[in-house]
């Protein structure tokens, strides 16, 4: 839960809005953020700092419509 809640603290503080993210895999190893597609680039700029966060991996799921779910 921390690890997920500084994730999303990142993510903000880098101005990506509407967003969710979980702890995914068997040991919770993958960052799972769920963000519109604007968000994107800038996602994946940060995924070594959120990497550095305790997370394996970082996956995005894109949402069309901006609300994060």
């Amino acid at each position: 839960m921390a690890r997920t809640a500084a994730v999303e603290r990142l993510l903000r503080e880098n101005g990506v809005q509407a967003t969710k993210v979980e702890a995914a895999g068997h040991e919770g190893e993958i960052a799972a953020v769920t963000a519109p597609t604007r968000y994107a680039t800038t996602i994946g700029v940060l995924a070594p700092e959120i990497k550095a966060l305790g997370f394996r991996y970082v996956a995005l799921d894109l949402t069309p419509n901006g609300d994060g779910a």
